[in-house]
């Protein structure tokens, strides 16, 4: 008896007596009758969700890079100096390392990865499901709408405690994905190289002008002074002159020897034939030297006017071969300091091709499909609550 009972249970658990199939349809039923709103709120959503993801939604591939941007001048990176900064309360971010972020992020750069890397093609591919997929439910292609597409799939973000940048592309493909995260490294690079070379000219441009200006300046200097040494038939008349002088000095000691002997012979002898020979000696002399000392001063043709429009070009040239020399070392210090203040990318981690897919983050997804309409679904249960209790009141 107890073995026929025994069998009984054992058939109906199996599956095998009618009556139990029969049992399970109608507590099934009944469950979903008492549990209606539940089920249509709650389990219902969720389970599509579920059945989205397992049945339809495509893989996505991350490909991460990370870099820096440092700099000569002030670096953005892991140094004493940024963790000297960070400990004093201020940035230790270079404005250098947010433009490049932020470029990445920019329309430029959507527009940019459009036209060189087919980035619609990328979010176009034949795999990618419905949902995920661009456009979106057929909403309107223009630009607008991609942009916001764009900013989803690629993140830059910067680690608050190392201050290095983490770029995030996703794709549907792997070799997509680090094939766009290479292009916009590249394109951050070329922005950074675009700065240089901006802030490069803008140092050196006002300086290199004043270097051309004084250079002009002292072409014509030189230009004047060629054609006054034309005019004047002297190449350095300062220097021509000292012969002269040099002359004229003489002369006048021969003279002042002649009337000395001159004198002499006058005091003690006054009938010598020889007074007439030394007094004709001396009025030669004499005569000599007014004419020469009329060739350097006393007219228009002489020499001191020359020299004296010699000395003014040349003092002129002086100061505008200082000016020069002045300005070159400006322009070399603007270089220097132009070299030090640039920036430049630099790679910590190259983009990976990813090995597995991120995304759809399944169980995540799930959690909170269920949790979000399970709160939507008690919140609407105690409204309806509380609007009976006030009826019935």
């Amino acid at each position: 008896m107890n073995v026929d009972v025994y069998q009984e249970d054992r058939n109906q658990y199996q599956g095998n007596d009618p009556s139990f199939l029969t049992r399970v349809g109608n507590w099934f039923r009944n469950l979903i009758q008492n549990h209606l709103p539940f089920m249509i709120f709650v389990v219902l959503p969720t389970g599509l969700v579920f059945l989205y993801l397992t049945l339809i939604a495509t893989p996505q591939y991350i490909s991460e890079a990370h870099f820096v941007v440092r700099g000569r001048s002030g670096q953005s990176g892991i140094s004493l100096s940024n963790i000297l900064q960070s400990s004093g309360g201020s940035g230790a971010t270079s404005e250098n390392t947010y433009v490049v972020q932020d470029y990445m992020q920019s329309r430029d750069a959507a527009e940019l990865l459009v036209k060189q890397n087919s980035l619609l093609d990328v979010y176009r591919r034949p795999e990618a499901d419905f949902v995920a997929r661009y456009p979106m439910f057929g909403l309107p292609q223009d630009f607008e709408h991609f942009y916001k597409y764009y900013k989803r799939h690629v993140l830059v973000e910067q680690d608050s405690e190392t201050n290095i940048s983490i770029l995030t592309v996703r794709t549907f493909r792997a070799d997509d994905s680090q094939k766009i995260a290479r292009a916009l490294l590249d394109a951050g690079e070329n922005l950074v190289n675009d700065i240089n070379r901006r802030q490069r000219d803008n140092l050196i441009h006002a300086t290199l002008l004043e270097v051309q200006a004084s250079e002009a300046k002292l072409r014509d200097i030189n230009q004047k002074l060629a054609e006054y040494r034309n005019v004047i038939a002297l190449i350095d008349p300062m220097r021509q002159s000292v012969p002269m002088i040099s002359f004229v000095t003489t002369l006048q000691n021969m003279l002042t020897t002649t009337n000395m002997q001159l004198g002499q012979l006058r005091k003690s002898a006054p009938n010598s034939p020889l007074i007439a020979a030394y007094q004709r000696q001396a009025d030669i002399l004499t005569e000599q030297i007014k004419k020469s000392g009329g060739e350097i001063t006393g007219s228009n043709d002489s020499l001191v006017p020359k020299i004296t429009g010699y000395e003014d070009l040349m003092v002129q040239r002086e100061i505008q071969q200082r000016i020069l020399v002045s300005n070159v070392t400006s322009l070399e210090a603007a270089k220097q300091q132009a070299n030090q203040q640039m920036v430049y990318v630099d790679e910590v981690a190259q983009p990976n091709a990813a090995d597995w897919p991120e995304y759809p983050r399944n169980i995540l997804v799930l959690i909170i499909t269920f949790f979000s309409t399970l709160g939507l679904y008690i919140m609407g249960r105690l409204l309806v609550a509380g609007a009976q209790e006030r009826n019935i009141r």
